[in-house]
């Protein structure tokens, strides 16, 4: 399995007005589409569940400048897709951050997109962390 960073200058036919701009934390600039949050910026590739993984990993992307009641919502919304019927949305947040951590090994592309895409998981992880407290 890859995860790869599809470049903004080449996303069906998109012109710079349909992307916003959210700083990571290492100071990069990464470029989101304003209206395509499940097919972009990255796709997973290789396995069987590729698609259902892409769109969950850009629609955790696209939430990193959101507030912490968007994340809480998702991981709500997400642990209620989740056919165990032991999972808690804390136990399924955790889960979250561990799939994230499994993803950077899987990363592919120049040395400029592998840091961005690094950064972007990782603060991602952060966020994640951070509403698990107050999740329920």
């Amino acid at each position: 399995m890859h995860l790869i960073w599809k470049r903004p200058d080449g996303f069906q036919n998109a012109v710079p007005e349909d992307f916003r701009r959210i700083m990571l934390s290492n100071g990069a600039s990464l470029w989101l589409h304003r209206s395509e949050c499940d097919w972009y910026p990255f796709q997973v590739n290789g396995d069987w569940a590729s698609q259902e993984q892409t769109v969950r990993i850009n629609r955790i992307v696209n939430l990193l400048d959101a507030t912490d009641d968007a994340w809480r919502s998702f991981v709500n919304q997400d642990c209620g897709d989740d056919l165990s019927p032991q999972s808690t949305p804390e136990k399924h947040s955790k889960g979250l951050v561990e799939w994230l951590e499994s993803l950077k090994a899987c990363l592919r592309g120049n040395t400029w997109e592998v840091d961005i895409m690094t950064c972007a998981l990782g603060d991602a992880q952060r966020r994640l962390k951070d509403t698990r407290g107050t999740l329920g």
